[in-house]
């Protein structure tokens, strides 16, 4: 096996050393042998399975012609060595860029040392106690600055401010004074929810601890870091020993510890990580009313998890995820007038759209789509469409139709070709179904003139079918009752219908319906058709000769997406 001299300092210098004095002595048959002999090693390809690893095109000749150059150019082959050799030097992967903080935690009456004292720092590294002496040491810190805090029963805690330099050690020392026999510093039990390293946490979670003397008198802070010097989350001023936090990411590790605070000082708990669930593959978008507000809810496709995405006094609903689920679009009454907003998967980073109406006849502002990017939207106000970014800059209008008719719904095709709408006139059953191309031009009416309520269209993920409902029983009511709406399909390249809502229950309706995944099912709301009835979350193959096999998923929702 033939050594890498770049990889072995010592032979490279034996090597070289013997052709500088070879040199030296006028030996130029010695030195051409002896750098015949390194380029060899250096040059010459080496086995490594099946191939060769080498710098293989220099052959025996190539070797000689490169041996009479170096002969010819001594001072620059001695500079050549000397680069070598600073090359080559062990390169040393250490920790010279991290810091230690060292230092002793003494009574402040005799300066004696205090065994066992805790000390951790903020942001969190790692927990250490005092030896025998009351000496402690907290290696392999990152540069920076740290609360060290220091807690010990039977002693007032302590925090000092420390700043961690590379390659050098920080210095402290505590002194800490002894509490009065009636006062005692808080003492955490071992009850922590959720537990040290615990998995598939949800994103909204009840986190618990206990102390093991009454909390009476105690203020406790959660604090919840993702990485940070400061915490993503901070709850101050707790007097009860829980608190429900909303917004953790998905897949995502975190540290969390409580202190907790009473007229003695404040006490740490140890730091527990955990880590939130994946994403569900195949999720399931929906409003659903909690203490009569409306909120967003996300669950899989069994219904099995569901987890509550939106936590607020406003209602939120209407929820449509971008092609890449990295954003919903939903719409809020939080500024008091229905507007659209956006937001992560897990209800944070929320950012309003629209400062125009976002309504029309028969319309609270549910026309509006993603477009395939995932980075821009398509949404009505009244008689025009307008594409706005999903940062709420770039607002552009699309295209206007006549002023007796507004758009109530819209659904820009997967295959970025078609926009298709829903029109209302001023009459409620007044609707059209139309299609057009996506910069407005080319409008094509579907379906019109019925005398039923027409409603929900929707492209399938490749864009060549489009959903929607239509009351079959062409019952007219001027509060908008359906008495027997039902799913349809329309392919867009046969020009053919067909109804998918073959099983559905008498006396109910089929509305929302949305393609779930790459098509083959269909998540929608069945509901009595009397008004005030409960709706319910379902879902059904797409496929005519399976659409029996219908699943209820939850109960009591509104506007299902996938």
């Amino acid at each position: 096996m033939k050594t890498c001299l770049c990889c072995c300092p010592l032979e490279t210098g034996k090597c070289f050393l013997m052709i500088w004095m070879g040199w030296s002595m006028g030996n130029t048959m010695t030195v051409s042998g002896l750098l015949i002999s390194v380029l060899n090693t250096i040059l010459d390809p080496v086995d490594v399975g099946n191939k060769k690893i080498f710098s293989g095109f220099i052959n025996f000749k190539n070797k000689n012609l490169i041996v009479k150059l170096i002969l010819h150019i001594k001072p620059i082959f001695a500079l050549f060595i000397l680069l070598i050799f600073s090359g080559c030097t062990e390169e040393k992967v250490g920790l010279e860029r991290f810091g230690t903080i060292s230092g002793r935690v003494v009574d402040e009456q005799d300066l004696s040392g205090i065994a066992n004292a805790q000390l951790i720092t903020l942001p969190p590294t790692n927990t250490v106690l005092t030896d025998a002496q009351g000496n402690f040491e907290m290696e392999d810190l990152e540069p920076g600055d740290y609360e060290l805090i220091v807690t010990k029963q039977d002693y007032f805690s302590d925090t000092l401010q420390v700043t961690v330099v590379s390659a050098a050690v920080s210095q402290v020392v505590f002194n800490l004074q002894k509490l009065p026999p009636d006062i005692f510093l808080p003492e955490f039990s071992d009850n922590f929810f959720p537990g040290d390293a615990q998995t598939d946490v949800s994103t909204d979670v009840i986190f618990q601890w206990q102390t093991t003397n009454p909390d009476d008198g105690i203020k406790f802070t959660l604090e919840i870091f993702e990485g940070e010097v400061e915490p993503a989350f901070r709850l101050q001023n707790l007097t009860d020993t829980f608190a429900r936090v909303h917004g953790l990411k998905f897949e995502t590790e975190y540290q969390w510890h409580v202190i907790a605070e009473n007229e003695a000082g404040a006490v740490t708990s140890d730091f527990l990580t955990l880590t939130t669930r994946s994403f569900p593959e195949a999720h399931i978008l929906y409003a659903k009313r909690v203490n009569d507000i409306s909120q967003i809810f996300l669950t899989d496709s069994l219904g099995e998890v569901h987890t509550q995405i939106t936590q607020n006094s406003f209602h939120s609903w209407r929820p449509v995820a971008n092609p890449q689920r990295t954003r919903i679009a939903f719409l809020s009454s939080r500024d008091f007038n229905t507007q659209l907003y956006t937001m992560t998967p897990e209800g944070t980073d929320i950012i309003k759209l629209t400062n125009i109406a976002t309504g029309g006849y028969y319309n609270k502002g549910v026309g509006f789509a993603w477009l395939p990017d995932g980075e821009r939207l398509v949404f009505s106000s009244y008689n025009r469409l307008y594409i706005i970014n999903k940062d709420g800059t770039g607002l552009t209008h699309l295209t206007t139709i006549d002023s007796q008719r507004h758009f109530r719904e819209v659904d820009w095709s997967p295959a970025n070709d078609k926009i298709v709408t829903l029109t209302m006139g001023v009459n409620r059953y007044d609707a059209q179904l139309m299609i057009m191309n996506t910069n407005g031009s080319g409008k094509q009416i579907l379906l019109s003139d019925l005398p039923g309520a027409l409603e929900n269209p929707v492209f399938s993920p490749d864009g060549q079918r489009i959903l929607y409902t239509y009351d079959v029983s062409g019952f007219q009511s001027a509060v908008g009752r359906q008495l027997d709406a039902r799913i349809f399909e329309y392919n867009r390249q046969t020009n053919e219908t067909t109804e998918l809502s073959t099983a559905k229950p008498p006396g109910t309706n089929d509305l929302g319906p949305r393609y779930l995944g790459n098509g083959e099912s269909i998540v929608f709301i069945n509901t009595r058709n009397i008004p005030g009835s409960q709706r319910n979350l379902w879902i059904m193959p797409s496929d005519t000769l399976q659409s029996e096999q219908r699943i209820q998923v939850v109960e009591g929702v509104e506007f299902p997406d996938w």
